[in-house]
Order: C-alpha cells, then sequence, then structure tokens
C-alpha cells in the first residue's frame, strides 16, 4: 500500500532529492514551496506523513507545527522537522514545537528518516498535543525583559497587563498592589466599555482584594485607568454578555499575598487561559515584589538625600544608602568614635542687640553657607544649627579612619574663611571684630535616630558631645581661636597643625582632667621663647610649683603681651600661692558650662 508525504520547502534542489531518493519506492512526494498552498493542500489531500524544512520562516516552522497540531483532523499526522545543514535544533525548542522528529536530511539517511517518520502514523501514535509550554515561554520572555524597568512600577504593571490581555484575549482587567505607602490599583479595558460597567467590574476586584486582605482599607482608593499598547476591543465583541469573572492572588517571596489580578471575558473562560492566567500570577509575583522593594529604596534614598543634602558631602551620602542596601540597621542606636566640633560667633547677643531681625537672619545665612561648605569639604555632616552655634559630626553617619584630622583641619579653613563672610549690613559693637570660637573632642558616642514618633532626628549623644561644647566655651577663656582635645591631636597625623598646650582642664560635669591644645595658624604665631616660657610655667604649674612657674609665664607675657591663656596662668599661680587648692593634681576645673 502506497504512502503519501507532503513537504513544505522552498528549495527545487532539496525538492529533487526527496523524488530522487524515493522513486523506487511505494512513497508519493507532494511538495509545496509557500505556506498558504502547503495548508491548502494538506487539508484536500491528507497525507501520511508531514515534513517541514526548519528554515522556513514566513510564517516560522515551529508555528506551522503548532497550527497544524492545534486541528483534531490533523493532529495524529507525524510531523518531521528537518534541517539540511549543520542547524541543531535547541532541547528547549525540540520540546515546545509539537514535532514528532526532528532529522537531518541528506543523500545517505533521507530514505531511512522518512521510512521512521511513516512508522509513526503505522503505530498510529498520537501526535504531541499543543500545550500552553511555548506560550509559557513566551511570557516568561516578556518577564525577563521587563526588569530592565524594574524602577518603574507603572511600567511593570502596564507590561504585564499587556501581557494578560493579548494571551488570555480578555477585554479587561485589573491589578491592586500593595506599596509602601498603602495599596494602589490600575486598570485596562476595552473603549467598548461602558461607565457603569468599568465602576462594576472596579468594585467587585476591589471588594475581593479586601477579603484576601482585611487588614487593608481600600475605600478611598481610586484605580489608575491605564491605556495599554494593545487594543481591547478586539476582544469585546458586546454580542455576547460580561459573564467570566476571575481572581487571581499574587504572593510575595514570603507566600503573602500583596497584589492580585482580575479578569473579565465575554462567554467563558478557557481552561486554556485560565492556565495562562495562572501561570503570569505566578510568574509576575518576584518582579512586582522586587519593583516595590526599589520604590522603597528610591523613597528612602530621597528621604535621605532631603535630609542630608544641605548639610552633608554628596559623597557621604552616596555611601550612606549604598550601606542601607547590606546594612539594615542604619538608624538602630550605635557606638562609635566621631569627632564633634562646636563653633559659636563670638559676643553675638550684643551683636544682635546692634542689628535689626532681618539683617541678623541674612548675615546668618550667608555665614552658615561658607562655614557648611567648608564642613562638607572635610567629610563633615552639620548636625544641627543651634542659633549661631554650628555642631558637626565627623564619623558620622559615615566613618573614616581619619575623623579628627578631618575635623581639624575644617576648623583650621573655617578659622581662614572669616575674612571672606560677607557682613552686609550687619553692624559690629563698637571695639569688636568678627570673630569665632571653635571647639572639638574626638570620642565615643551613641549614633542613631532620636526622637518621638512623629520626629526623629540622626544626631550623635554621649559625653563627649558634652565635651566638645564645653571645649568650644573656653576659647573665649583662654583667647584661642581653635581648642582641641588630646584625643583630636594624637588622632591627627604628625606635623599637620601646631598645637599648643594650653592647660588641662575638668569641665563642668568630669572628674578626670581633659589636656587641651590650640591650634595656631603658624609656628610664627608665636616666638620660640614664648612657647618655651610657657610650656615650662605650665609643667611647674602642673606640678604645684607655682612661683616658679609664675617666673616663666611672665617672661611668655612679655613675649606675647596680649596673649589671654599666659596671663590667665599667671593669675592662677598669684592665686594658688596664697590659696593652694586642696588635692591638687594639675587640672583646674571649672564649675561653669
Amino acid at each position: 500500500m502506497s504512502k503519501k508525504i507532503l513537504l513544505l520547502e522552498p528549495s527545487s534542489t532539496v525538492l529533487t532529492l526527496f523524488k530522487e531518493k524515493l522513486k523506487k519506492t511505494d512513497i508519493e512526494v507532494l511538495c509545496e514551496t509557500s505556506c498558504v498552498k502547503f495548508l491548502w493542500s494538506l487539508f484536500n489531500n491528507v497525507p501520511d506523513a508531514i515534513f517541514v524544512n526548519s528554515i522556513f520562516s514566513n510564517p516560522e516552522s515551529g508555528e506551522i507545527v503548532r497550527f497544524i497540531k492545534s486541528m483534531e483532523k490533523l493532529r495524529k499526522i507525524p510531523i518531521a522537522l528537518y534541517t539540511t545543514g549543520d542547524f541543531t535544533f535547541e532541547e528547549f525548542y525540540m520540546k515546545n514545537c509539537g514535532a514528532d522528529l526532528f532529522v537531518h536530511i541528506d543523500e545517505v539517511n533521507l530514505s531511512h528518516n522518512v521510512q521512521k517518520t511513516l512508522l509513526l502514523s503505522e503505530q498510529n501514535v498520537p501526535a504531541l498535543p499543543v500545550e500552553n509550554d511555548i506560550m509559557k515561554a513566551a511570557i516568561t520572555q516578556i518577564f525577563l525583559n521587563m526588569t530592565r524597568n524594574l524602577n518603574s512600577i507603572d511600567a511593570v504593571v502596564n507590561g504585564f497587563l499587556v501581557v494578560i490581555a493579548e494571551f488570555a484575549q480578555v477585554p479587561a482587567a485589573t491589578l491592586t498592589l500593595v506599596q509602601n505607602d498603602g495599596p494602589v490599583s490600575y486598570f485596562a479595558c476595552s473603549k467598548n466599555f461602558t461607565e457603569d460597567e468599568k465602576a462594576d467590574f472596579q468594585k467587585v476586584s476591589i471588594t475581593d482584594f479586601e477579603k484576601m486582605r482585611p487588614d487593608l482599607n481600600l475605600s478611598k482608593i481610586v484605580p489608575t485607568e491605564l491605556n495599554l499598547a494593545v487594543d481591547m476591543d478586539n476582544f469585546r465583541t458586546k454580542d455576547v454578555p460580561l459573564s467570566s469573572y476571575q481572581f487571581f492572588p499574587i504572593n510575595d517571596s514570603s507566600g503573602s499575598p500583596f497584589a492580585a489580578v482580575t479578569v473579565v471575558k465575554e462567554g467563558v473562560l478557557s481552561n486554556h487561559q485560565i492556565d495562562l492566567l495562572r501561570y503570569c500570577t505566578e510568574q509576575v509575583g518576584v518582579l512586582l515584589e522586587n519593583a516595590v522593594l526599589l520604590k522603597k529604596k528610591e523613597f528612602f534614598e530621597q528621604r535621605i538625600r532631603r535630609a542630608f543634602g544641605r548639610f552633608v558631602p554628596e559623597q557621604i551620602i552616596d555611601e550612606l544608602v549604598a550601606s542601607s542596601d547590606t546594612d539594615e540597621n542604619v538608624s538602630v542606636g550605635e557606638k562609635r568614635n566621631v569627632a564633634i566640633l562646636f563653633s559659636d560667633i563670638r559676643s553675638f547677643t550684643s551683636i544682635s542687640e546692634c542689628n535689626k531681625p532681618e539683617v541678623i537672619v541674612a548675615f546668618l545665612n550667608r555665614y552658615f553657607t561658607v562655614m557648611v561648605n567648608i564642613i562638607k569639604k572635610h567629610g563633615g555632616t552639620i548636625d544641627k544649627f543651634i542659633g549661631d552655634a554650628i555642631m558637626a559630626l565627623f564619623g558620622a553617619p559615615v566613618s573614616y579612619e581619619d575623623n579628627a584630622q578631618r575635623a581639624a583641619a575644617a576648623a583650621y579653613e573655617m578659622r581662614e574663611a572669616l575674612s571672606s563672610v560677607d557682613l552686609g549690613d550687619l553692624v559690629m559693637p563698637e571695639g569688636m571684630k568678627f570673630d569665632i570660637g571653635i571647639g572639638i573632642h574626638y570620642g565615643n558616642v551613641t549614633v542613631g535616630s532620636i526622637g518621638s514618633s512623629d520626629k526623629t532626628d540622626y544626631t550623635v549623644i554621649g559625653d563627649s558631645v558634652n565635651t566638645a561644647s564645653r571645649l568650644e566655651g573656653l576659647t573665649k577663656v583662654y583667647g584661642a581661636m581653635i581648642i582641641v582635645s588630646e584625643t583630636v591631636k594624637n588622632d591627627c597625623k604628625e606635623n599637620s597643625f601646631v598645637f599648643r598646650h594650653l592647660d588641662d582642664v575638668k569641665v563642668k560635669g568630669k572628674s578626670k582632667s581633659v589636656p587641651i591644645y590650640a591650634i595656631d595658624m603658624n609656628e610664627d604665631d608665636y616666638s620660640i621663647s614664648y612657647r618655651e616660657s610657657y610650656a615650662k610655667g605650665l609643667d611647674l604649674y602642673q606640678q604645684g610649683i607655682w612661683n616658679l612657674a609664675k617666673e616663666y609665664f611672665e617672661k611668655a607675657i612679655d613675649e606675647a603681651p596680649s596673649d589671654k591663656a599666659a596671663k590667665l596662668m599667671l593669675e592662677r599661680c598669684s592665686e594658688f600661692i596664697n590659696n593652694p587648692p586642696e588635692k591638687w593634681d594639675g587640672g583646674f576645673e571649672f564649675h561653669t558650662k
């Protein structure tokens, strides 16, 4: 009994090869070079086997196979996809295109492969059914391409609803999603929908979502209507009523529902459509969850930049934002070493009394701008403004190996920049010049977001903060513009600044002495004789040998008659000679702030 095969082959050379190799057999070879004629021949002259060249591209060979397999009349006919070159069939393609055999055709094996294909027909082996696998693969690929739009939830939602509409062929769909700031809903439908149909569909969708998530209040939610890049009118005829409705929950990585899709359709949703819809919702969960997380990160970054932008170097903000990806405790309190800088305008109360409020405000804005830029330049952050005072941090929120060095460098430049501050209409009290005092301490503090449920500030607290503030206050006492603690001096690079040991002090509330140092502009600020006399006087003073110490401080004053520190130490020596302090340990105790 003769057999008949049908070829879809664009090449006359290959057709000749088939006919030549099979001419001595009882196999009749029919061939078409176009898809339309091929299908016409297939329906009107049903063959025993079908051979399709895999290179056929209009339409693609795989699509032709799937179409044939979708027809009840034709689906049991064995189909062989073949190639005549070095083409290799990929495993995924072989699994999902629906062909029964994948063969390489040449002069040697052509006859064998034809017989092998016909044998499937004789054995009545049912052809592979066309399932949703290839469509699911296409959906997966689309979702993968959508990952490049994760920074836009709207773009992800839009793309997802396009997939829903096209693959499930539904005229309307909603997606309701829980974001960081609460639930939102998106909606798309055919232009043929009436306002009542839209409202009813949206209401049912929201109601079902509330049943799934009773912890949320969706009463005031207003769905955002999207214009999709697909004509949903193709899926709405109005000849059949909207009678099929489905609700599909979408879970996050922990298995908790955080989104849902609803669709409505004329007639009945087929098992095929429901299967595709369920697959879409299963696959899109990760995509939507990551989009929400990215939006949350973006929201966090905006808050950080809004909070710190004017007072923190851009580099520090970038590092803080980057650290939030790996550090879950960004705002949780922690102990760390931080250099705290306090700056204050000298006699600001007196200055304020001589000027109108608007003049003071304008001046402070100009002054703060200059000083803040310097602090940011050296990696510091502005913790707060306290009237005319500035509190700055070096080591929070981002810490460096040389926090104290940075703070000292900032203070040095702030002093140099005083002459560049535009006083404008500011009137200085008679005999007074514009000046500031800066105190710096480097020590352990608690860092974190501190405040109430309504308002929190990222700041530092601890004794080190108080010490830095006290040191700034001492600049007026010792006549030095910059005073730092010994911890600052020890953390600075050797010879990076000219330090001058002023005294060992016990600031208010502390029992342990803190060595304090002035940072001079340069060595030439004071003569070598002054520095040697002051240092020897201070050493004797701390030993309690005040008579001899007094002589050295007098020598220091001879070298620098206006030096406030030497005069202060001389006065103390005179006082202690007459009234020696009890339990003297070399440190002077201050009882005022």
